[in-house]
Protein backbone atom coordinates (compact mmCIF):
# COMPACT_ATOMS: atom_id res chain seq x y z
CA UNK A 1 0.00 0.00 0.00
CA UNK A 2 2.99 2.62 1.11
CA UNK A 3 5.29 1.06 -1.26
CA UNK A 4 3.24 2.09 -4.37
CA UNK A 5 2.42 5.27 -3.28
CA UNK A 6 6.14 6.03 -2.10
CA UNK A 7 7.12 5.17 -5.40
CA UNK A 8 5.09 7.14 -7.51
CA UNK A 9 6.26 10.18 -4.89
CA UNK A 10 9.79 9.10 -5.70
CA UNK A 11 9.52 9.22 -9.52
CA UNK A 12 8.13 12.42 -9.42
CA UNK A 13 10.63 14.13 -6.90
CA UNK A 14 8.38 14.44 -3.59
CA UNK A 15 10.24 12.43 -1.02
CA UNK A 16 13.83 12.30 -0.12
CA UNK A 17 15.99 8.97 1.01
CA UNK A 18 15.56 10.69 4.27
CA UNK A 19 11.81 10.49 4.08
CA UNK A 20 12.03 6.97 3.06
CA UNK A 21 14.44 6.11 5.81
CA UNK A 22 11.79 7.54 8.12
CA UNK A 23 9.01 5.00 6.28
CA UNK A 24 11.50 2.31 7.47
CA UNK A 25 12.11 3.34 10.86
CA UNK A 26 8.24 3.37 11.03
CA UNK A 27 7.21 0.14 9.11
CA UNK A 28 5.68 1.19 6.23
CA UNK A 29 8.06 -0.27 4.00
CA UNK A 30 10.75 -2.73 4.17
CA UNK A 31 14.45 -1.73 3.88
CA UNK A 32 14.19 -3.95 0.55
CA UNK A 33 11.25 -1.61 -0.79
CA UNK A 34 13.18 1.37 0.31
CA UNK A 35 16.41 -0.31 -2.13
CA UNK A 36 14.12 -0.94 -5.06
CA UNK A 37 12.80 2.64 -4.59
CA UNK A 38 15.82 4.53 -4.68
CA UNK A 39 16.85 2.15 -7.65
CA UNK A 40 14.04 3.99 -9.65
CA UNK A 41 14.99 6.61 -11.90
CA UNK A 42 13.37 10.08 -11.01
CA UNK A 43 11.95 12.69 -13.48
CA UNK A 44 14.23 15.33 -14.59
CA UNK A 45 13.85 18.69 -12.86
Amino acid sequence: MYYDFLLNMWIMRRVTDINLGNAVNKGYITEEEKDNIMATPQVSE
